[in-house]
């Protein structure tokens, strides 16, 4: 039997860094555990491992009914490891809304309102009285920041901000600088194809029955797309006909103008104008102030079409 910790379908920083850091704690405490991964790590989270010399979690896309899993930054299981179902779940570590995960059993389910899956697995060092190692905190650091939008994020909370600075002063490391090197070597835009681009970042949701995708890339300046727009609309109507999508939305995110450009397939314009009063023009509309797909459009789209 297994036991893993896992976060979820293409995993953003945060999901790595959570299993990694999550399953190292458990292993101080005792636990025969294991971090792994389900999907590719992005360009953003490579760089990071590179950046502390931390191996990328092992590859396993199905759990079996022998495994045992520890779910980290998500709770639903249309973002989770194939197999979930058969798969015991021990524990979920997350800062989402709570999703539809059942269990058979009572488990340690810590969710909070914070603005990431690894400000709580610090805290949880923390009421472990378990030492943080340079390494570790580069990853808890590091998925904060990214989570957050170096703070500039709704969903980053005074929590998140005191944790970063604590684990910055262990590291000798200036956020701001850091921060803005990583999310540079984080961009995909050159990087990957279109197709890539739209599900780099990537989650499906069901509401009422149907299911919409949400990506989600985050960009210093949203005039980096500008030449490839015809290729990720027809990626995006692509993916709505071969997964029988309602709609899907991408949020282009401009990090230093703090908006987001967002781009949706022609089966969801009626519901975006709809659900945030807005005018779509050639599948398209900037959102300003809109940093966050978890607390700036899922609860919007939510409330619309499950009025």
């Amino acid at each position: 039997m297994s036991t893993y910790v896992v976060g979820h379908q293409n995993p953003d920083t945060d999901s790595i860094c959570a299993a990694l850091t999550y399953a190292n704690l458990k292993q101080e405490l005792g636990a025969d555990v294991e971090a792994i991964r389900v999907g590719k790590i992005n360009a953003e989270t490579e760089f990071i491992l590179d950046e502390f010399d931390v191996d990328e979690p092992e590859l396993v896309e199905e759990v079996t009914a022998d495994d045992q899993v520890i779910l980290v930054d998500h709770n639903e299981k249309s973002q989770a490891v194939e197999g979930i179902e058969e798969a015991e779940i021990l524990e979920i570590i997350d800062h989402h809304r709570i999703g539809d995960v059942e269990t058979g059993n009572p488990i340690y389910f810590r969710n909070e309102p914070v603005g990431c899956t690894s400000t709580i697995v610090t805290k949880l060092y923390q009421e472990n009285d378990v030492e943080i190692s340079d390494k570790m905190a580069g990853l808890l650091l590091s998925a904060i920041l990214s989570d957050t939008v170096i703070f500039r994020s709704p969903t980053c909370t005074e929590t998140d901000k005191e944790i970063a600075e604590m684990l910055a002063e262990q590291l000798g490391v200036d956020i701001k600088n850091y921060g803005v090197r990583m999310f540079k070597a984080g961009s995909v835009v050159k990087k990957l194809e279109p197709k890539e681009l739209v599900t780099n970042d990537y989650k499906e949701y069901q509401f009422a029955g149907d299911t919409i995708g949400v990506g989600q890339i985050e960009v210093m300046d949203v005039d980096e797309v500008d030449g490839i727009k015809d290729d990720i609309l027809a990626s995006i109507e692509e993916l709505v006909e071969e997964n029988d999508y309602k709609f899907l939305v991408l949020l282009v995110t401009d990090i230093l103008a703090e908006g987001s450009l967002l781009m949706v397939s022609d089966s969801g314009i009626e519901v975006v104008e709809n659900a945030f009063d807005v005018t779509v023009e050639n599948n398209e509309v900037y959102l300003d102030d809109v940093l966050s797909r978890k607390k700036q459009v899922i609860p919007v789209l939510s409330d619309y079409l499950t009025q």
